[in-house]
């Protein structure tokens, strides 16, 4: 990603210096899990997470004049509550892999992984009301409203993207789904903590427009390495989405914008795709690729991008300069421009 953000501090020192929030609020997630008889099988994926949202999370609560470490119940309700969207979302891909591991379903099956992600789901909201102990009850009744928003959000995005769309704009439809799946998510991790400190609405609708845009920007570009990213580094197989038929903004905007001549090789390729195994569908990728490149479809995909970055970044100017407004603009070119190539800090095995 092309960006005229100069940030101070690196993606690795801002690790350094929330390493001991991100523990915190991992062990809570992993040890509320001991209370449940599928603990065996469901602590491991929460241990191998990127805790993404958890950092979000704690730098918006900073960034925002508010204490961090009292927001660790903010971060492991929000880590349950992602956790439990890709258990459902693998199920609905049929995946057989998550984070390295073999995806829930594929060890519980079916059944018990949808019972596991509603549980999940409801955790999420006694664990973030564990804060009127130590918040303004109306303040935490707030965030458990605001909560209950964005989990609808997320679950009405992933019913737009399995049923049939009315939406005449399949780019439209597309950033709709993402706006529930993903972005919704991103808005609570940068909203939720500044509800629960009691910050003002100017502040809330800065941190919800960053953390919106910002989800935005982060599904265009994980899409963007279900064509052109390492199976090995990202842990899941690529080309899933492909083979699934899913709409992806390359293809979308190959057929809106390329060559007659390269929507009929993409389409007998997307055939091959979807009868392809694992193996094969790597050179296949290799292939899209470069045709999606021959038709500059790859360029208006990432200047998309870039343009929700840039509204994520520019709804930062509504705070007051800090090192951790600086840090928000950190994760955006992080979480944007990167393959992960590890969990979030060192706190993965710990």
């Amino acid at each position: 990603m092309t960006s005229n953000v100069t940030c101070q501090e690196s993606m690795d020192e801002l690790l350094d210096r929330y390493e001991l929030y991100l523990r915190a609020s991992r062990n809570k997630v992993v040890l509320d899990l001991e209370k449940t008889p599928a603990t065996a099988v469901l602590a491991p994926y929460f241990e191998q997470g990127k805790m993404l949202r958890a950092l979000l999370v704690f730098v918006a609560a900073s960034a925002t004049g508010h204490e961090p470490r009292n927001m660790t119940m903010v971060a492991a309700a929000l880590e349950l509550l992602h956790g439990a969207s890709l258990i459902h979302d693998d199920i609905a891909d049929e995946a057989d892999e998550r984070r390295g591991l073999p995806a829930l379903h594929r060890q519980v099956g079916i059944g018990s992984a949808i019972v596991l992600g509603d549980y999940l789901i409801l955790h999420s909201f006694a664990v973030l009301r564990e804060l009127e102990f130590s918040f303004e009850p109306c303040n935490v009744l707030a965030a458990l409203h605001k909560l209950n928003d964005y989990a609808r959000a997320c679950c009405l995005g992933e019913i737009r993207e399995l049923l049939p769309s009315d939406q005449s704009d399949p780019e439209e439809n597309y950033l709709a789904i993402v706006r529930g799946k993903t972005a919704s998510q991103f808005a609570a991790a940068t909203t939720l903590p500044v509800i629960v400190g009691g910050g003002d609405v100017h502040e809330i609708e800065a941190m919800r427009t960053y953390g919106l845009h910002l989800g935005i920007a982060f599904q265009i570009h994980d899409d963007l390495l279900d064509f052109i990213g390492d199976a090995l580094v990202l842990r899941k197989p690529v080309g899933t989405s492909l083979a699934m038929g899913r709409s992806l903004l390359p293809l979308i905007y190959l057929e809106r914008y390329g060559s007659s001549a390269g929507r009929e090789a993409a389409q007998h390729l997307l055939r091959k795709i979807v009868r392809s195994g694992h193996a094969d569908r790597v050179w296949l990728l290799a292939d899209m690729v470069r045709l999606l490149g021959e038709e500059r479809i790859l360029d208006r995909v990432m200047a998309t991008r870039d343009t929700h970055v840039s509204l994520a970044l520019h709804a930062l100017d509504r705070l007051n300069h800090s090192q951790d407004v600086n840090a928000l603009k950190t994760i955006a070119a992080f979480a944007t421009s990167h393959q992960p190539t590890h969990t979030l800090a060192g706190v993965a095995a710990q």
